[in-house]
């Protein structure tokens, strides 16, 4: 999306602060966060003012690095880089925790016991009967889909131990204050950042060895995905997809084969086919490039989207977004942890709007089980 920055060289801190009143003692903070890690129905979450997370119980993390709102009145803004926060992003994580504790959605369509079969494990089968003086109506209670009526006010779920989940991770902490989505040394200018930083990335780290140590076949089998979910006003109607050009997903394509990222099953393949949702790039690889017409994989030049920007070049319908293919998050963590890494880039048009968000989170939702189902 547009992006304000700030590039002045005057009075940068560099992380460095004199002050008593700046000065963090990192063990005692991660000592006091410990004591709000909670559980519900065996669900642990962590749930401050600065970050939530979730643990998950599907080889899939989702992380929100610029989802935060919250500015610190006695912490400066920083004065370089990026400051624009990726408007409703922590909308969409909580409809993200609540639509994946949906009884009535994930369950039934996912889970299949030990020959395969599908199985009915929480979905309700009980009916529910209302009387009136000239009506009766009957409604199967699997239709009474939680996450149709999501409370954007609060991330509290009765969280449903049976349902499929990811891992999730998302800051409160406004980009003003904190880029979750760089490397340490460039994230903050205030050293009372750190902690926070430190919390959120150590727990991605955290759950990538917990995802590894339960089930090392997901991990050697490159189905370890992690979505790095963020907003862009450039093509305000599409998903844009952001691998570095395939780079930060190379587990799935040599375990899983290339149509684990583009095929219908994928994960951008049902947003586009199922969910009716404009991707780009659409659902192709860079080796796809041709200019033959002929060829299956040809693209014309009037189905490439433009920028707003008209003076710039159209797009190249082969490659990813160049300014939304992947930075810190995807990028560090394909190669530090060789898991696979794809940038979510959510259009302004699937975020503008309550019931926009909540149909783009009830889709991604589905696609990610849909992919978890054929491709686990």
């Amino acid at each position: 999306m547009s992006c304000k920055n700030n590039n002045s060289n005057n009075n940068i801190n560099n992380n460095k602060c004199n002050s008593d009143s700046c000065k963090v003692n990192s063990t005692t903070v991660k000592e006091e966060s410990k004591k709000l890690i909670r559980s519900e129905d065996g669900v642990k979450f962590y749930d401050d003012e600065y970050i939530f997370y979730q643990e998950g119980n599907i080889p899939v993390i989702v992380t929100f690095p610029h989802s935060g709102k919250l500015k610190l009145k006695d912490v400066p803004i920083r004065k370089s880089g990026c400051i624009d926060p990726d408007w409703w992003t922590e909308d969409l994580a909580i409809c993200m925790i609540q639509a994946f504790n949906c009884i009535s959605c994930c369950c039934g369509c996912v889970l299949k016991d030990k020959d395969n079969n599908t199985v009915n494990c929480c979905k309700p089968s009980t009916t529910t009967t209302t009387t009136t003086t000239t009506t009766t109506t009957t409604k199967e209670a699997s239709e009474e889909c939680s996450c149709c009526n999501i409370n954007f006010n609060s991330n509290k779920v009765d969280y449903k131990m049976e349902c499929p989940r990811p891992y999730i991770v998302y800051s409160k902490i406004h980009r003003e204050m904190c880029d979750f989505n760089r490397g340490e040394s460039s994230a903050f200018e205030d050293e009372r950042m750190r902690p926070h930083y430190q919390l959120y990335h150590e727990t991605i780290k955290s759950f990538i060895s917990k995802i590894k140590s339960e089930n090392q076949d997901y991990y050697d089998g490159g189905k370890v995905t992690l979505l790095d979910i963020h907003g862009q006003s450039d093509l305000s109607s599409h998903i844009l997809r952001g691998t570095k050009d395939t780079n930060t997903v190379k587990p799935m394509l040599k375990h899983l084969g290339n149509d684990s990222l583009i095929g219908k099953n994928s994960i951008f393949g049902y947003l586009l086919n199922i969910g009716g949702i404009d991707v780009f790039p659409l659902n192709n690889l860079p080796s796809d490039s041709t200019s033959d017409p002929t060829d299956p994989k040809y693209i014309p030049p009037n189905k490439i989207p433009h920028n707003k920007d008209e003076s710039r070049n159209p797009l190249n319908p082969y490659l990813e977004h160049p300014e939304y293919n992947g930075a810190f998050t995807v990028i560090n963590y394909s190669k530090n942890y060789t898991i696979n890494c794809i940038q979510v880039e959510i259009g302004y048009l699937w975020r503008s709007t309550i019931e926009n968000r909540i149909k783009f989170s009830r889709t991604l939702r589905s696609s990610i089980l849909n992919f978890i189902n054929n491709y686990l």
